[in-house]
């Protein structure tokens, strides 16, 4: 067996592991189908270049990178950043949802003030006619 054979089944067993264990947590509801469409997408894509060795070639000569492991770590720098781009939008939409929850418990909670005061001077009021 040669080096690039034992690689490229290092690369078939770490691309399946990973899938696994994004279909895994997803399973145990651990993460969101929404949040692991992006890690099942470039585990599939690893996937399929560990499977297909002349492909990381091809697409490598068709965006003119000469040495190929150099595109796999350039899909796996893009596919980093649309993870983070995809969670930032996310966090910022948590971020205005709390935001305005806060605001809403703040109106209610001066809606019920307002609410109990008349009746506490109406109890103050009563105490003093007796």
């Amino acid at each position: 067996m040669s080096g690039g054979d034992r690689i490229q089944i290092i690369a078939i067993i770490g691309s399946i592991a990973t899938v696994l264990f994004i279909l895994e947590l997803i399973r145990r509801r651990r993460l969101k189908e929404e949040y692991s469409l992006l890690w099942l997408l470039f585990g599939a894509i690893l996937l399929v270049f560990s499977f297909w060795r002349e492909g990381l070639t091809y697409l490598s000569q068709l965006v003119g990178i000469s040495y190929p492991p150099s595109t796999l770590l350039l899909l796996l720098i893009a596919g980093i950043f649309s993870i983070l781009v995809h969670y930032s939008i996310a966090l910022s939409h948590l971020s205005n949802n709390n935001k305005r929850l806060i605001q809403e418990i703040g109106l209610l909670n001066l809606d019920l003030k307002l609410m109990q005061k008349p009746k506490e001077e109406n109890s103050e009021s009563d105490n003093n006619v007796q």
